[in-house]
């Protein structure tokens, strides 16, 4: 005959097994900068007497997130776990690009875009892909980015290209897509200012 166990008991003494069970290491959320060391030499030549305005990324929606994404299949992707940006690529990207443009030093002044000013040169981006392709161990991160030099009094766009660039992670996890991201970015930036400087009029 089995021995008879109080329901309370048994209901207790499952509870205190989860309790401990949760009382185990958790893995800390971690959130990374995207950064884009400036190599790049100022500029030697006279700048232009041109503002250039730079306006906020756009961005395709799916990376519209501070969620870092990867794919492991052509036409999937998903978001890492308990890894994120600290904030979202697109608007970091601007900044970064603010940055890069007036390190080169070709225009007299750069700044980001506002509502209303006209007279200017506005540089316009648009963020297609952003992403570890984690097909195969380690892979490697790739960044597609659009971008349209425009005339807005003139009403006339300048010129219009797409970047592209990878870069292999450093390990087959999040923080060596980050590395990778750095990488690839930095070498877009510039990739970048150098059109801007050969596309802008003077």
């Amino acid at each position: 005959m089995k021995p008879f166990v109080p329901a309370v008991l048994v209901s207790g003494l499952l509870l205190a097994v989860g309790g401990c069970a949760s009382l185990g290491p958790q893995e800390a959320q971690r959130y990374y900068v995207l950064e884009a060391p400036n190599v790049m030499q100022k500029a030697a030549a006279t700048p232009r007497a041109a503002t250039l305005l730079v306006a906020p990324a756009t961005v395709s929606g799916f990376y519209e997130t501070q969620d870092i994404v990867y794919s492991r299949a052509p036409g999937m992707r998903a978001y890492y776990q308990l890894h994120t940006w600290t904030e979202r690529p697109g608007r970091r990207l601007s900044e970064l690009l603010v940055m890069r443009l007036e390190r080169a030093g070709s225009f007299s002044t750069v700044a980001t875009v506002v509502s209303g000013v006209k007279g200017q040169l506005v540089l316009g981006t648009h963020l297609a892909e952003f992403y570890h392709d984690a097909a195969a161990a380690p892979g490697s991160v790739r960044v597609t980015v659009t971008a349209e030099l425009t005339d807005p009094v003139r009403r006339v766009l300048l010129a219009r290209r797409s970047f592209e660039r990878s870069a292999p992670a450093a390990t087959y996890d999040a923080p060596g897509a980050v590395q990778a991201f750095n990488v690839a970015v930095t070498a877009l930036l510039d990739e970048i200012a150098a059109w801007v400087e050969v596309a802008a009029p003077r």
